[in-house]
């Protein structure tokens, strides 16, 4: 499981984004954002939410929405948002430290 892997949830209901580095230990919670079909979502927060694409179909990268997940909630998975890590890793900077 590595940075920027876009996944689907066990229950298979949600996508999820990997936000967490791999630490070369395991841990019982993965710090990940929610992935929805852009379609889905209003308006945009520039800076914090990440458009991206997952098999031909825009999708948004809801990092101002982060959450820790239990690792065994967490399934295949479906895509990759390696494109847009550098723009991933901002908005997580943002919104721990702020504009400065």
């Amino acid at each position: 499981m590595s940075q920027g892997t876009i996944f689907q949830t066990r229950d298979g209901l949600h996508l999820v984004c990997r936000l967490q580095a791999d630490l070369g230990i395991q841990t019982t919670y993965i710090l990940c954002a929610p992935v929805m079909p852009r379609s889905y979502w209003g308006d945009l927060v520039p800076k914090l939410h990440v458009e991206t694409v997952i098999a031909g179909a825009p999708y948004v990268i809801l990092v101002s929405q982060m959450v820790a997940l239990p690792a065994s909630e967490i399934g295949i998975a479906v895509g990759s948002a390696e494109l847009v890590r550098d723009e991933l890793l901002a908005a997580a900077d943002l919104l721990l430290h702020g504009f400065q």
